[in-house]
């Protein structure tokens, strides 16, 4: 059997869940309690959230963590530290604030403009008219508008910078309309804003204040724990933060503020492989469209200061770290692109975490709903709220997955910070589907956010334990077990991919019409075709072997790449380089018409090939680039994920569908007998794939592994199949007990099923509901089928515990229990949180019925 199933049956997995514990200062009995309360879900490790705490870093936060530390030793768990005092990472508890810091805090570059006509001799402009005293001019360019748009003629730029005296630029006009352009060295727009204070990336020395101001006091204070109780930091969306409050800062934008330092004009020229004084003089095309040297000056632009980003702030960190035995881990912003660009963002996803030691990503605030594949829905966020599964569901976890298996730092691990600031409405079946959307993607370790020791906490919820007051918390266990044991088996396997994606940043850093590869990544995923997303510092000394591109370990039969109108001559040439080797290279829709650099590409592209998205899938299933297929119904909604470890095939197996059962025949390229894990229900079975032929039925919002190669254990049960059922004509003696309350309040008997929380019943209703009756026995039928329930419910046959269930199919096996004639069944459902508490997050969420809705049914199985 495989080592990690058996481990999983033995109770054994190891650790993948560290949810967050928010602190603000509550007494140490009531941390103790949060702790413990952690302890007994099943968790052996948990991320103390700092952003609460008013006086982190002061006296009475050394007491408390310590005290953390020291509760976490007693109880055998490890503890992560959420890096900074302020949400996002960055702020470094104020350490800039401070005006013997100021030189750290950042530095942008902001355009003025004024539009001239001539000839005039002897002009002016005021040009500080609209410069601020902390403000200084560092370049002044005047262009020649050419058409009636924005477009401005590169080729007669004068420079004018020599020509300011006092406020005033002094120039004889040329014939025509003129734009002249000041770029501004400048901070950040508002001195009141908080993110004014918040570290430059562009900077090492203020990078390092990072370490200065919270790092090593922690170290100092508890070095003891640094590396065996503390494991290590964890950083919270940082980002280039030149604006705040969007994710779609790209270069281009007029009026922007971008990141800056004084020798970036250098540093974008040794890059592009261009004289500096040609950089100066293009300068401007960070906004405005100066024609192809705007592509350039923009694309290396990106190109520097995200590995700036990379050298200062990520590997900085991350080194420091493991110098001192612990791990650096965490995520950046990446809602709906934003992990390419400035702003909120990164600029470049993999730049950005590859100093950390696990790939993290995260996915709150209503970002995925299951159920909802592929059509956009709104969502508590920035930017109009919209969020697009074609991103959020079918891109983001693969970024995270990706990044752990391309790069050996990573060693398999991606992490998903999970489940908050969904509100209350978000109960356990919610929580496992997203858990499962990410678990199919690859993501193997989670952050669930969050458990609070604050009482009735309105910050982000909802909140696993809230005070023991969450009714559903007993079960919450249950989720995380399950989590924990379908991590196990996912981690120390070789990720198993047919194709893999191209990260195109630069297609949109060039500014060219261009795909974003998320429906590529979507359309790819529903058509059974699993991939890895893949950078081009990947790509730059990856080499092809019998015509696959390997990568750490990993094979990929094709690399794919969106369609960009524009593309760096560097890229084309390392997709050249890999289709001479004999990997197929293809373009969707269309190929590049041109590079951001003065080279002539026409010999490169007769490499590549392009193919319409609408037809990727076919057209890699011709090529035999894809090792499973199915065809039966419901496999619209099939996801795998299928690793390799000690000799053995592990496919993992997800129904993404919320209402539709999938009973399909799966062609894979192993047959034979192999076992039948069940992560809930911690069980082995078998079945057999006769010539390949595997059939799978998998009902809605379940997920099993398949193991080829793998012994099958002597009395392991062959897997069954629902093929019979009939209606159980029951009614019931129902009871209801409120949160809080200690007893049951018999509200209906002899009764049919029917929404408690329903407008003419309890519409308010959050709690316990009891359900009592008696039924007959009927030979063969031992599968007890409850059908639609709101929201989770536990089953008790003839006073026997028949197990919980906390989503579709809410279904329990009878056979140890039933027994001849009449048998007494109790069940008690807990129903969601939101009809009480009906918070503002759960304003964007359906809130499910209350109670058992039916039908309930009998089932037979063979």
């Amino acid at each position: 059997m495989d080592r990690k199933v058996r481990e999983c049956l033995n109770g054994e997995h190891g650790s993948y869940i560290l949810p967050f514990l928010w602190l603000h200062g509550e007494p140490k009995e009531r941390l103790y309690k949060e702790i413990l309360a952690i302890k007994n879900s099943g968790i052996k490790e948990f991320c103390a959230e700092s952003r609460p705490y008013d006086n982190f870093c002061k006296d009475e936060w050394w007491d408390d963590f310590g005290f953390i530390l020291k509760t976490a030793r007693e109880l055998d768990m490890r503890v992560w530290l959420l890096d900074d005092q302020k949400f996002p990472t960055g702020y470094a508890n104020g350490y800039l604030e401070k005006e013997e810091n100021a030189c750290l805090r950042k530095r942008l570059i902001r355009e003025i403009q004024i539009d001239v006509v001539g000839p005039m001799k002897n002009a002016k402009a005021f040009v500080g008219g609209r410069i601020d005293k902390d403000e200084k001019i560092i370049k002044i360019i005047a262009y020649k508008h050419n058409s009636s748009d924005e477009a401005l003629d590169y080729k007669t730029a004068i420079d004018l910078t020599d020509k300011l005296n006092d406020g005033f630029v002094y120039f004889d006009i040329p014939k025509g309309a003129w734009r002249v352009s000041v770029t501004v060295e400048t901070s950040y727009e508002n001195k009141n804003e908080r993110l004014y204070y918040y570290i430059d990336m562009l900077n090492p020395d203020s990078c390092h204040a990072m370490i200065d101001a919270i790092y090593a006091p922690h170290y100092e204070h508890f070095k003891e724990y640094f590396g065996n109780t503390f494991a290590g930091f964890f950083s919270d969306e940082p980002g280039f933060l030149n604006v705040a409050y969007t994710y779609y800062n790209s270069l281009g934008q007029i009026g922007s503020r971008y990141p800056w330092r004084e020798d970036l004009p250098k540093m974008i020229a040794q890059s592009a492989g261009i004289d500096e004084k040609a950089i100066w003089l293009a300068l401007p095309s960070l906004w405005e469209n100066l024609g192809d040297i705007s592509s350039l000056v923009r694309m290396h632009y990106m190109e520097v200061v995200t590995r700036l980003y990379s050298e200062n702030f990520s590997y900085m960190l991350g080194n420091w770290c493991r110098e001192h035995n612990v791990m650096y881990i965490g995520h950046v912003i990446e809602d709906m692109g934003a992990h390419t660009r400035l702003g909120y963002g990164s600029g470049h996803y993999f730049r950005a975490l590859d100093g950390q030691d696990m790939a993290g990503i995260d996915i709150v605030l209503m970002q995925d709903i299951p159920g909802i594949s592929n059509s956009i829905h709104r969502a508590p966020l920035a930017d109009g709220g919209e969020a697009d599964p074609a991103f959020f569901r079918y891109t983001l976890p693969k970024l995270a997955s990706s990044h752990a298996h391309i790069q050996p730092l990573k060693k398999g691990r991606a992490m998903c910070e999970v489940f908050g600031a969904f509100g209350w409405a978000e109960g356990l079946p919610f929580m496992k589907g997203l858990a499962d959307i990410m678990l199919a993607s690859g993501i193997n370790y989670f952050v669930p956010h969050a458990f609070s020791p604050k009482d009735e906490d309105t910050d982000c919820p909802p909140h696993f334990y809230n005070g023991g007051k969450n009714i559903q918390y007993p079960l919450f266990k249950n989720l995380m077990e399950y989590m924990g044991r379908t991590s196990h088996i996912l981690s120390e396997g070789k990720h198993k991919a047919d194709v893999a994606v191209f990260y195109n940043a630069e297609g949109e850093w060039t500014g060219g019409e261009n795909q974003l590869f998320y429906n590529l990544c979507r359309t790819l995923t529903q058509g059974l075709i699993d991939f890895d997303i893949i950078p081009y510092d990947t790509l730059e000394n990856a080499q092809v072997k019998n015509g696959r591109l390997q990568v750490n370990g990993e094979e990929y039969g094709a690399l794919i790449v969106s369609e960009s109108e524009i593309m760096p001559v560097s890229r084309l040439k390392c997709f050249a380089r890999l289709a001479n080797e004999g990997l197929d290279v293809i373009f969707t829709d269309s190929l590049p018409q041109k590079c951001a650099e003065k080279f002539d590409i026409s010999r490169l592209l007769p490499c590549f090939e392009a193919v319409p998205t609408s037809k990727i899938v076919l057209e890699l299933r011709n090529r035999n680039l894809c090792h499973v297929s199915g065809d039966g119904e419901g496999v619209d909604f099939l996801r795998f994920y299928h690793v390799t470890r000690e000799n053995k095939d592990i496919y993992l197996f997800s129904n993404e569908g919320v209402f539709s059962d999938i009973d399909a025949n799966i062609t894979l390229k192993q047959t034979g007998k192999c076992l039948i894990y069940d992560p809930w229900d911690n069980k082995c079975y078998y079945t057999e794939a006769e010539n390949g032929k595997l059939h799978l039925y998998l009902e809605k919002g379940n997920m099993i592994f398949v193991i080829f190669g793998t012994e099958i254990p002597n009395g392991t049960p062959k897997m069954t199949y629902e093929t019979e059922r009939e209606e159980l004509p029951i009614r019931f003696e129902i009871a209801i007990k409120e949160e809080g309350e200690e007893k049951f309040e018999v509200i209906a008997e002899n009764s049919e099923c029917f929404d408690i929380s329903a407008p003419n019943q309890y519409p308010r209703f959050s709690g316990e509901i009891r359900y009592r009756a008696k039924f007959m026995a009927k030979e063969g039928f031992d599968v007890l089928d409850l059908g639609q329930v709101g929201e989770i419910a536990e089953v008790w046959l003839n006073d026997k515990y028949l197990g919980a269930r906390i989503n579709s199919p809410y279904k329990f096996n009878m056979v140890e229990a039933i027994k001849n004639g009449e048998n007494e069944l109790e069940i008690v459902v807990k129903s969601n949180l939101a009809h009480k508490r009906s918070d503002w997050f759960s304003s964007y969420m359906q809130i499910p019925p209350s109670g058992i809705l039916g039908e309930i049914s009998l089932c037979k199985y063979q």
